[in-house]
């Protein structure tokens, strides 16, 4: 009998122990832990591509994170657009050291481009961002306190000049070669040769294509076009000098809105008449017409807001495939002719933009809402 009772208290003592041990695991792994801090050297920046290379902000860290158990701990910052509780789809991430001093500092074209990942360009907008500690899945991550600042990003724009650009100079902008708007020569698409979107706001457009910023760089003009068709046409360039070229009609916003092309190497030139650009995907079965997207003169960007679902789309031109854009590459949101598919990962309501309003610097941006 004495046997047997002994046997019942060790199994009770061991069921003891064994019960004390795993509350202890269970409670190692759920510690909240040590928060990082973390400082900002600004609360309000403007950002300016002519300062690309100097200095933006600085964000000061700790790194003494303790989760209650031994274990290698990363950090990294979170930058993510206010009110949005660090959305995966409204925050970019970047990776931080663990060696002194524990400072991260952005240079403004490198803070720019993260912001441009997050916000629209051009406009003061509240950024949040806070540190992150983690320890991979063996415990939730612990955030620092949150900074907020707010941030007015620009569009990183690249400046050509001749031979890589022309500009247009005509009654629709006073004549004035400095001020004109630029076709660029960009290769994209196999056309090879200069191409930009220009609103000609005279009722009958007439202009030369400059060598550069004054009409002492000497010009292209008319040497035999064809401006029977109002959609399409375009006809010969001299190489210097002769006439005016000529659009069959222009006038502000839409009704000016053109796509023109110059090839100087064997001296042609084309146009296309632009009446809409449009959103056509999986979301309406690849079928006409495509969804229009709403244009903006003053700033000669197209958009659209709409709940768009998981799935893929292009954008188009004139509710037709023969100009449209894709993107082959995931990461530079600059629109190809023809170019692959656009996804959207995660269903929800977005503004989808195309700016193609500087020749050679196109752009398009999705925006969750």
């Amino acid at each position: 009998m004495r046997t047997w009772l002994n046997k019942i208290l060790l199994m009770g003592v061991a069921a003891l122990i064994f019960s004390s041990c795993e509350k202890d695991e269970v409670k190692a792994v759920l510690t909240t832990g040590t928060a990082p801090s973390l400082t900002s050297s600004a609360t309000t920046l403007v950002l300016q591509q002519a300062n690309a290379n100097n200095d933006a902000v600085k964000f000061t860290y700790t790194t003494d994170a303790s989760f209650g158990f031994d274990a290698a701990v990363t950090y990294a910052l979170q930058i993510s657009k206010g009110g949005t509780s660090f959305a995966s789809a409204t925050t970019t991430e970047v990776a931080l050291s663990k060696t002194t001093p524990l400072e991260k500092t952005f240079k403004v074209v490198d803070f720019n481009r993260e912001l441009l990942k997050i916000i629209p360009y051009g406009a003061a907008t509240p950024i949040e961002v806070r540190v992150k500690a983690s320890v991979g899945t063996s415990a939730p991550p612990i955030y620092s306190n949150v900074v907020t600042i707010t941030a007015t990003a620009y569009r990183d724009l690249i400046v050509y000049s001749y031979p890589n650009s022309l500009n247009l100079a005509g009654n629709f902008q006073g004549w004035s070669p400095g001020s004109a708007p630029q076709i660029v020569n960009q290769n994209n698409g196999g056309h090879n040769g200069h191409e930009g979107y220009i609103i000609f706001n005279a009722a009958t457009p007439e202009f030369k294509m400059v060598k550069g910023d004054n009409w002492g760089a000497g010009d292209h003009g008319d040497a035999g076009s064809n401006i029977t068709n109002p959609n399409t046409g375009g006809g010969s360039l001299t190489s210097n000098g002769g006439s005016n070229l000529k659009l069959p009609s222009g006038g502000a916003g839409l009704t000016g809105y053109y796509r023109v092309r110059a090839n100087t190497s064997n001296l042609t030139w084309s146009y296309d008449k632009i009446d809409r650009w449009g959103i056509i995907g999986e979301f309406n079965g690849w079928g006409s017409p495509d969804v229009a997207m709403n244009f903006n003169a003053a700033t000669g960007v197209w958009s659209i807001t709409r709940d768009m679902p998981v799935g893929k789309f292009k954008f188009r031109a004139n509710n037709d495939w023969a100009i449209n854009f894709g993107d082959n590459s995931t990461v530079d949101f600059k629109p190809d002719y023809g170019g692959a598919d656009i996804s959207i990962t995660e269903a929800a309501n977005y503004t989808i933009s195309l700016d193609l309003s500087a020749g050679g610097n196109y752009v398009y941006t999705i925006k969750k809402n």
